[in-house]
């Protein structure tokens, strides 16, 4: 065997060994990586954050938070939490929050049970002030908490602003911005979110998205 064929089986032999390690590695790997990232947020809480939780990939925080977590919760990669000054995030039980979102409280922010918030979704209770003869960004923020119910659909892009109240069984539609209460099972969307209908008796969310992404 000339060197080239040596090597070229060398390199065979070793690719093999390479997926075989990979191939025993990956189960210890996932579970591995997922108990990292709960430490890792653990390490960056004052609250609680359950071994339930899953992570689609890292979670930034603005430092230290205050966050409270009830079980089997799922972030989604690059969600982003904080709550500067006096601010409490809290997550009900089985509750999804996708790629991408930002969630920020300088009073108190409380998500439901059950609850999908889609990719890129923006929930803040606070807003600089804007009184004239002073920059904005030096000014106090203005806020006041925010309440989402159980079973709640918040699609990609919303943004729920301060002061903001959803019902239970509520849809909102992608890209909406939420200014007002929204009342339990109701669909909502666009900007101002407006109210589109209510949901019917044994509707799924599946279809009231359907009809707010038809009409917004």
């Amino acid at each position: 065997m000339n060197e080239r064929g040596a090597a070229a089986k060398l390199i065979s032999v070793l690719a093999d060994a390479l997926a075989a390690a990979m191939r025993i590695a990956a189960p210890v790997a996932a579970p591995c990586l997922r108990l990292a990232r709960l430490a890792g947020l653990r390490s960056r809480v004052k609250g609680r954050v359950p071994v339930t939780t899953q992570f689609d990939g890292p979670v930034r925080t603005g430092g230290r938070i205050s966050l409270e977590m009830q079980e089997r919760c799922r972030l989604g990669r690059e969600v982003y939490f904080d709550t500067p000054e006096h601010g409490v995030i809290r997550i009900g039980a089985h509750t999804r929050i996708n790629q991408s979102c930002v969630v920020v409280s300088y009073h108190e922010v409380r998500i439901g049970s059950d609850c999908l918030i889609g990719e890129c979704v923006s929930i803040r209770d606070a807003n600089h002030g804007t009184v004239t003869g002073e920059p904005m960004r030096t000014q106090a923020h203005d806020g006041a908490p925010i309440a989402i119910g159980d079973d709640v659909w918040i699609a990609r892009g919303a943004v729920i602003l301060k002061g903001v109240t959803i019902g239970d069984g509520a849809v909102v539609g992608a890209n909406s911005v939420v200014t007002k209460d929204v009342p339990a099972m109701a669909i909502v969307a666009g900007a101002p979110a407006r109210l589109i209908r209510m949901r019917g008796a044994g509707e799924s969310r599946e279809q009231a998205m359907r009809e707010a992404a038809a009409t917004a």
